[in-house]
């Protein structure tokens, strides 16, 4: 998903979409360009993506990764680790402006208004309710997919639409909350200090512009999260709770932390009231007894606008059947390829296409440690287990520091080439 920028959208797939009158609620079923993933490789990048040609409105959505024959390629194969639909030119509710991955703040001119993760996140509409679109809208296409077998493989993003036209819906307007929101890499860590049980929180507030209700809400988190709240803080009330449902299977070799196989949603015509210049909050919780690194925590709204009253009681929520929320799995990342060379005592490093310099390092405790990145692709320097989680922005070039103020064994990796690029840091 590390990409040049929204200026290399270059390439538009061909759009498939049944013919005939254009008056009722259709199924309209697309596909990306191919995607070529390396062996045991990470794909990242964006496109342009086909969408629907005529006026209406989107009521459901729902994507996948197949094959070229069209049939579904399971996580064992190649894992979504998520996509994120926008409109380009539609300006963003929470986001006109963005930090790309070389730090620097650019234009964001799209409207996020679709993702969905390893949970398969679904936008479901209640009936009456459309996200509107004209034919001449163009969509755009940011994913990342990680490649767990050691051949090459070619694949696509198929997604499906229920798209009604010729009838009026009410339109809703799609707001993305992140705890990170506004970077390129939205990405926060959990050091894993604590004691069994324990949890930390990171939250992040947003102001209302506009008044109206919440019709449908979803969730993201990653390994090791435990709840995202949504909270109304002007009000003093709670809006809304996704909470994850594990169970995905452990993919071999393990080289990421599995996320959760489903999160909490939410599809509700009564809708959550909410006022202009309400302050709702966004909070992730994760566990804290074991490192969890590069962890998001992303919930997506839609808002149907209209007044309300302030501060009016949140309705009771339909059950979501899917939803069976229990605790993550406890499960430790191994370096698939053990680092070489002496073991040096030295204080940096350079990061380069595809090693680190140094693979194997002796620190004394309190000991700062820099990273230089060589280019010209990405890459970082990402903890897969050790004393306490840490990881770096993905860059090619600038330099990264970690000051190591608790002994032990950690061990690294670069998240975008995990079974090629590793390293080894003992603290004493």
């Amino acid at each position: 998903m590390r990409s040049p920028g929204l200026a290399a959208l270059a390439v538009l797939a061909a759009v498939f979409h049944p013919a005939g009158a254009r008056a009722a609620e259709q199924t309209l079923v697309f596909r990306t360009a191919p995607i070529t993933i390396p062996g045991y490789g990470v794909a990242q990048s964006y496109q342009l993506v086909p969408s629907p040609v005529f006026d209406g409105y989107v009521t459901s959505m729902n994507a996948d990764v197949v094959d070229t024959s069209g049939a579904s390629v399971p996580i064992t194969n190649v894992m979504l680790h998520h996509v994120v639909f926008g409109k380009i030119g539609a300006p963003d509710a929470t986001c006109s402006r963005f930090r790309d991955y070389d730090g620097r703040v650019v234009p964001l001119p799209v409207e996020r208004f679709y993702g969905a993760g390893e949970e398969r996140a679904t936008l479901d509409l209640p009936a009456g309710y459309g996200y509107p679109n004209r034919g001449s809208d163009r969509w755009a296409l940011v994913y990342m997919l990680m490649n767990h077998r050691p051949v090459t493989r070619t694949v696509y993003v198929e997604y499906t639409v229920r798209y009604a036209a010729g009838e009026t819906l009410t339109p809703v307007r799609p707001y993305w909350l992140d705890i990170r929101n506004c970077r390129a890499d939205p990405i926060f860590d959990v050091p894993g200090t604590g004691r069994m049980f324990s949890t930390v929180s990171r939250s992040a507030t947003f102001t209302m512009p506009e008044s109206g209700r919440i019709v449908a809400a979803g969730g993201h988190l990653h390994g090791g999260g435990l709840l995202l709240d949504l909270t109304d803080d002007s009000c003093g009330t709670r809006l809304f709770r996704s909470e994850p449902t594990w169970g995905l299977p452990l993919v071999k070799p393990v080289v990421h932390e599995p996320g959760p196989k489903h999160m909490t949603e939410v599809a509700t015509a009564n809708g959550i009231p909410v006022s202009a210049g309400d302050h709702l909050r966004l909070t992730a919780v994760y566990d804290n007894s074991r490192p969890h690194t590069r962890v998001m925590g992303i919930m997506l709204v839609f808002l149907a606008p209209g007044p309300v009253s302030r501060c009016a009681p949140v309705p009771a929520l339909p059950a979501d059947p899917l939803s069976h929320p229990s605790a993550p799995p406890r499960v430790t990342i191994p370096l698939f390829k053990q680092p070489v060379g002496p073991w040096q005592r030295v204080l940096s490093s350079w990061v380069g296409d595809f090693a680190y310099s140094e693979q194997r390092v002796v620190l004394h405790r309190g000991a700062t440690f820099r990273w230089r990145f060589a280019g010209p692709s990405r890459h970082d320097v990402t903890l897969a287990n050790g004393p306490i989680g840490f990881s770096s922005p993905s860059v090619s070039t600038g330099s990264f520091t970690y000051r190591f103020t608790k002994p032990g064994v950690y061990r690294l990796f670069c998240s975008l080439h995990p079974t090629t690029m590793t390293q080894v840091v003992t603290v004493r």
